[in-house]
């Protein structure tokens, strides 16, 4: 038998090679996947909003069957709507941000809201509807356990009319929402 030369440069390429083909195929990336991206649009005081999904940053999103803004910038503050026939705005003023109940009661750190600051819903409706959704199931080395959600793309409609007891509103009209990918 005759025995094959091998420098010990060639054997460390052979295993970075191997070791990048390994990588390669545990970090492949599934086509469908990759990060949310989307769009949110509504009208406002007749301006038209216009606001694509920024990663890293919440300005917008799905809230249980609904939606929220947080554009302080725009609202003073920022909007929940998280189901049909709740809503409100939430100032977040002095650290004293709008807890919500299941049944959609309304508190700062266990005291009363000021409905001068905090409007709340008047009229609206959001409808949301997921499509395209696949199955997705991963291994958490830190639990040691699998966890399974799923990957969907999402379109919604709103309109919303939240007033304070100064009988001030906030109307957002033609609202639609666009998101793809999001884990649900």
């Amino acid at each position: 038998m005759r025995a094959i030369k091998t420098s010990p440069n060639r054997v460390l390429n052979i295993f970075l090679l191997i070791c990048l083909l390994g990588c390669a195929i545990a970090c492949k990336k599934d086509s469908a996947q990759g990060p949310p991206h989307g769009r949110f649009r509504f009208t406002y005081n007749e301006t038209h909003y216009d606001l694509s999904y920024k990663d890293g940053t919440a300005e917008w999103g799905i809230e249980n069957s609904g939606i929220f803004i947080y554009r302080p910038d725009i609202f003073n503050g920022s909007v929940h709507f998280p189901y049909d026939s709740c809503a409100f705005l939430d100032p977040g003023i002095n650290a004293l941000f709008v807890q919500r109940t299941a049944y959609c009661d309304l508190s700062t750190n266990s005291l009363p809201i000021d409905s001068v600051k905090v409007y709340l819903y008047q009229s609206g409706s959001v409808n949301i509807s997921y499509k395209n959704c696949s199955f997705k199931s991963e291994y958490d080395p830190f639990t040691g356990t699998n966890y399974s959600y799923n990957v969907c793309d999402a379109n919604g409609a709103f309109n919303l009319v939240l007033k304070n007891k100064e009988n001030k509103t906030i109307t957002i009209t033609n609202g639609t929402l666009e998101l793809h990918r999001i884990v649900q």
